[in-house]
């Protein structure tokens, strides 16, 4: 995709001749004839460099300057100036500009050499931006499934009980587990248990709303925050998952099972405010509910 520069100066031959050499060079290049028309370009194309003259009717070049800082969009700004403009361009270096250049331009190999390396800076800052995102996801998430891991468990967790207390409301929260997991292994291979596990998030993820929240818990195990959700509506929710799951076959590599989970649920506040008491009245729910057989969905019923 080629790189957009917009070109601001109300003097037409600079214009033209700004024109002709970026688009030579490669660039979609974009014109306004002055500091109003500029900005407004500038929010609709977003850019990924401004080429600006200082001395401009309505909105001179300082102006453009800190619109286009204003607007945090992280995109570099080279100011044309005269000579006698000069103390200006030093005052726009210190607001933000990446460079200045002299007018009349007559050195093109400078004006490119300066385009380029605004360019090539943005496009690294661009692809760092993307590699810390995509560290970040990391981090939080579980490389198996991609679903939220443990550590961002206890970070929602904390955010939803914050949320509640302020305002009110009640959530529920479930840990799931799948049954009779370490003879799917032993039958099918660990490849096809990673199967499982996958497509087990991806089951859960359509059959559970947006607002609900789903995580790897552990090996076989998977927790689920379910916002503003009473225990009534928390039973339905399970019974849904657990027929979804239930119902569907699991294949991979010509190999193919059926698979069903247990799971236990709890309720906050109205059983425990403190976190980990939450977590642990779910996990004796999930144990009750391997306990009556398997396949099936207990809520405790223990008051802390």
């Amino acid at each position: 995709m080629k790189e957009k520069i917009l070109v601001i100066d109300d003097e037409a031959e600079i214009r033209s001749l700004l024109f002709e050499v970026l688009q030579e060079e490669g660039f979609e290049v974009f014109g306004a004839a002055d500091g109003v028309e500029g900005l407004e370009l500038f929010h609709d194309i977003k850019p990924d460099l401004v080429i600006t003259d200082v001395k401009m009717p309505h909105k001179d070049g300082l102006e453009v300057l800190k619109g286009v800082k204003d607007a945090k969009f992280d995109i570099d700004v080279i100011i044309l100036t005269g000579h006698s403009d000069e103390a200006t361009a030093i005052e726009c270096l210190q607001s933000g500009a990446y460079d200045y250049l002299l007018k009349p331009v007559e050195d093109i190999e400078v004006l490119l050499t300066a385009v380029n390396r605004a360019i090539h800076k943005r496009n690294l800052e661009l692809k760092n931006k993307d590699l810390i995102r995509q560290l970040e996801e990391m981090a939080i998430r579980d490389p198996l499934t991609g679903l939220y891991n443990f550590r961002q468990l206890h970070v929602s967790l904390d955010e939803e009980m914050t949320r509640s207390q302020r305002y009110g409301h009640i959530f529920c929260v479930f840990i799931v587990d799948v049954d009779h997991f370490k003879a799917v292994n032993d039958n099918y291979g660990h490849l096809f248990g990673d199967h499982v596990l996958k497509k087990l998030g991806e089951i859960m993820r359509r059959t559970l709303r947006d607002t609900d929240r789903l995580f790897r818990y552990g090996g076989e195990e998977f927790f689920i925050l379910m916002p503003e959700t009473s225990p009534e509506a928390a039973a339905i929710a399970a019974d849904r998952i657990m027929d979804a799951i239930r119902t569907h076959t699991f294949i991979s590599d010509e190999k193919s099972a059926k698979i069903t989970v247990s799971i236990g649920g709890a309720g906050f506040p109205f059983q425990s405010i403190d976190k980990v008491e939450l977590i642990k009245l779910a996990d004796h729910a999930l144990y009750r509910a391997k306990e009556s057989g398997r396949d099936g969905f207990v809520f405790s019923k223990v008051v802390i």
